[in-house]
């Protein structure tokens, strides 16, 4: 054993699963993980189990009923797949104390892990399994909780195309969301609405290109849309850039997907960047929104920062 015993029977009091997604990253190499994760498992001493989701919601509902069977157990989840998986886990373990939840980068995007580290970083088994847990805040949307970043406008209309072009074999995973933005470019959808309040402050708006709440600071495959963000400062960003014309669009991609955005002064002129605890949107009629990554709908969004909602597991550097 590395560690010493009391770490080693600290590990076996934690009942320890794997929440694997076959269906993230196309389902490539899952038998490698499941070796890796039985392997190290046992070299630590630890008894891990595996599950294997089924469909769509099948992993936010597995964690609910496993926390409700087990209120007086400490447990860990590993979700194991992408954004939208993270999202479910998240989701089913709320509400539960004892509960920490570690994320395995095997989906196309990993955006939330981007806050962290190398992706490689979050792969290694053991590093997971010996990691510890830091407090991590979520945005609350009624009875959701958004983990990363809700995001409305040309950003969702992009998400709707990368998930058509991503079950297109031919097109390699990376190039998705580049491919979605250049086809939304040509059409340029926004977001139209009826109001907007920043901590009870009232934003004069009617007409976005887009808009991003954030908890982390990625999305869309490495975009850094919000580059203040902090996953546990106890503030929510928010970018907001208005309608622009395409080659004004054309001229700030750039900087906005390296994060950059911040320091030019005619990119501000277009934009803006707010930090509060509370927002509130309304739209002028049924409009699509993301929530980490994944397709809602309705008239409005009422979001609020929740401090330390949750523990993140970190892998042993």
């Amino acid at each position: 054993m590395k560690n010493g015993n009391n770490e080693s029977e600290e590990r076996h009091k934690v009942r320890t699963i794997f929440i694997i997604n076959p269906a993230a990253g196309k389902g490539s190499d899952l038998d490698k993980l499941e070796a890796r994760i039985n392997s190290k498992s046992a070299e630590l001493g630890i008894s891990a189990e595996i599950y294997y989701t089924k469909s769509v919601g099948d992993a936010e509902r597995f964690v609910r009923e496993t926390c409700a069977a087990s209120e007086e157990e400490q447990l860990r989840f590993y979700a194991c797949g992408g954004d939208g998986t993270v999202n479910e886990v998240f989701n089913g373990a709320a509400g539960f104390k004892l509960v920490e939840i570690g994320i395995i980068p095997i989906g196309t995007g990993n955006d939330f892990i981007r806050n962290f580290g190398e992706r490689e970083w979050f792969l290694d088994i053991e590093a997971q399994l010996e990691g510890d847990a830091i407090d991590l805040d979520c945005m609350k949307l009624g009875d959701r909780y958004a983990v990363n970043l809700v995001n409305l406008g040309f950003d969702c209309a992009v998400v709707e195309t990368v998930a058509n072009i991503k079950r297109k074999s031919w097109i390699p995973s990376k190039m998705a969301y580049i491919a979605g933005v250049l086809v939304e470019f040509s059409k340029m959808p926004g977001a139209k609405i009826k109001s907007l309040t920043v901590d009870g402050k009232k934003i004069e708006k009617s007409d976005l290109q887009l808009c991003a709440f954030a908890n982390g600071g990625f999305y869309g495959g490495g975009f850094h849309c919000a580059p203040l963000a902090q996953i546990n400062d106890g503030i929510m960003d928010i970018c907001i850039v208005n309608r622009v014309s395409r080659i004004q669009f054309a001229t700030m991609i750039g900087q906005y997907k390296s994060g950059t955005y911040l320091e030019s002064k005619r990119i501000m002129k277009l934009a803006e960047y707010h930090k509060c605890r509370k927002a509130c949107i309304e739209f002028e009629g049924e409009t699509a929104f993301c929530i980490d990554g994944e397709i809602h709908r309705g008239m409005g969004l009422d979001i609020e920062l929740v401090p330390s909602a949750f523990r993140l597991v970190l892998p042993k550097r």
